[in-house]
């Protein structure tokens, strides 16, 4: 039951997050005319956001041991917070910068998600 509990909960804070994706496209378009989840920075963000996939069985040890990371670790992530940054100061530039921390922040986490997400939204019109 507890499982189920979860499962249900899980997939609705999914569904909460691209109803949120897709709400803030519509809002910016109106308000600035740019859409910040546009499909090339979705895709662009797919580097980065594969790359902190890549090092994710990594960070639980870093954190409980407070180890210094294996230098690969280390490139992955600054390469990872760089792509966040530039596509802060480019979000931030066209939007606001509430808009563009949230943005940049679920595309450098989540960007495959979030591309096939606005390519099926797209597709689908």
């Amino acid at each position: 039951m507890m499982m189920l509990l979860t499962l249900t909960l899980a997939f609705l804070l999914f569904m909460a997050l691209i109803g949120a994706i897709h709400g803030l496209n519509r809002i910016a378009v109106d308000r600035y005319g740019y859409e910040p989840f546009a499909l090339p920075n979705a895709a662009l963000m797919c580097i980065p956001s594969l790359l902190l996939l890549s090092v994710a069985s990594a960070l639980p040890a870093l954190a409980t041991t407070l180890a210094m990371p294996e230098p690969i670790v280390a490139v992955k992530l600054l390469i990872w917070a760089l792509f966040l940054v530039g596509m802060f100061a480019l979000l931030s530039w066209r939007t606001n910068g509430w808009l563009a921390g949230f943005a940049a922040l679920i595309l450098a986490v989540a960007a495959p998600i979030v591309l096939f997400s606005i390519l099926f939204q797209r597709l689908s019109r």
